[in-house]
């Protein structure tokens, strides 16, 4: 006869094997009650496994473009409010074209008013969101538009110095004063304006793409979802307020005044239209969006109670599991430690 089964050393292995499984299954009802999902799937729903990986493979894309589309819509309300900016500074900035026109307003005060505009332009060309320029195309991480005010002189500036000197010399124009309005206006039509055209543009103005980014606003639909620096607005408006701060404004005859005046409202008068066309079609992609996104929202919602009646637990059904288990734990605990204290030779005398 063996005396193994009744010693109480195999009783404790026994107590001990019942907690180490008794611990195990109080991992998995921790889990389930955190998280109220099965802590082992393919263990708890078998068959339907692949079915539930299915439904969680299309929740999971749904929550990313959701993701995604919180991104564009950030990034796309930064860059409409940059824009009313320019637009708002652009309008005022015709009103006064027109006001010195009219002889209200003198030139010092336009010159004073282009240099603010264009440092404005400026800074709202080189917003950022999130590290991210909204201006830059594809080249997020790129400073879209170069200060035209910066120390020294940047490209762009000397450019339109050089440009200038060249086509009013001081030997055939001794002073401002000197060139006739039909010169002036040929010099704004022509080398004045190849310095906003390309290449010229790229290479002293602007580091942005002409390539807009794109996004997946839902499981089928790809659109576009900035602008650029380069855009035909963004370049008259760089135009016109470095027509009137970057050439000698005040210095002019009241004939040639008046021409440099016409050539700026013109050009403001397009970047005005252009600047109001690019936000309506970004308008249009943000409510394209905001659709896509309230569908999204639902499917993720259809998505979601397919899911849970998959893989659901109940967490108040887990709790009194794992209260249990704990209970079972402590009560083996217990009767291991009295079990190890007892000894044969206490019984002998």
């Amino acid at each position: 006869m063996k005396t193994t089964f009744v010693s109480s050393s195999a009783l404790s292995n026994v107590l001990r094997s019942t907690v180490l499984k008794a611990q195990e299954r109080l991992i998995g009802a921790n889990k389930e009650m955190t998280t109220a999902r099965f802590a082992d799937i393919g263990l708890s729903i078998g068959a339907r496994t692949g079915l539930t990986v299915g439904v969680r493979a299309q929740y999971d894309r749904i929550e990313g473009l959701l993701d995604t589309n919180g991104l564009v819509s950030q990034r796309l309300d930064v860059t409409q409010e940059a824009m009313g900016s320019m637009l708002s500074v652009a309008q005022d900035f015709m009103a006064t074209l027109l006001a010195v026109r009219n002889g209200e307003k003198g030139a010092d005060v336009l010159v004073t008013e282009a240099k603010h505009a264009l440092q404005s332009m400026i800074g709202a060309a080189n917003t950022s969101v999130g590290g991210q320029y909204v201006f830059a195309g594809i080249n997020t991480q790129q400073q879209p538009v170069t200060d035209y005010f910066g120390n020294p002189a940047p490209a762009n500036k000397t450019a339109v110095d050089t440009a200038f000197a060249a086509a009013f010399p001081t030997a055939t124009y001794p002073t401002a004063a000197d060139i006739p309005a039909a010169d002036l206006t040929t010099f704004l039509q022509g080398a004045f304006a190849t310095q906003f055209a390309d290449p010229a543009w790229g290479t002293n103005w602007s580091s942005a793409s002409n390539r807009d980014l794109t996004a997946r606003i839902s499981t089928n639909e790809v659109m576009t979802v900035s602008t650029n620096a380069n855009e035909p607005f963004m370049r008259d408006l760089a135009k016109v307020y470095t027509m009137i701060v970057g050439l000698p404004t005040a210095d002019l005859s009241q004939n040639t005044y008046e021409a440099l005046v016409g050539e700026a409202l013109k050009t403001v008068s397009d970047a005005v239209q252009g600047l109001i066309k690019t936000q309506a079609q970004l308008g249009s992609a943000q409510a394209r969006i905001s659709t896509a996104t309230d569908r999204l929202s639902t499917q993720r919602d259809i998505l979601a109670k397919q899911v849970n009646g998959l893989e659901g637990v109940d967490p108040y059904e887990a709790k009194l599991r794992v209260d249990q288990l704990t209970t079972q734990i402590e009560t083996s605990y217990a009767l291991t430690a009295r079990f190890q204290s007892l000894s044969i030779l206490n019984y002998i005398s």
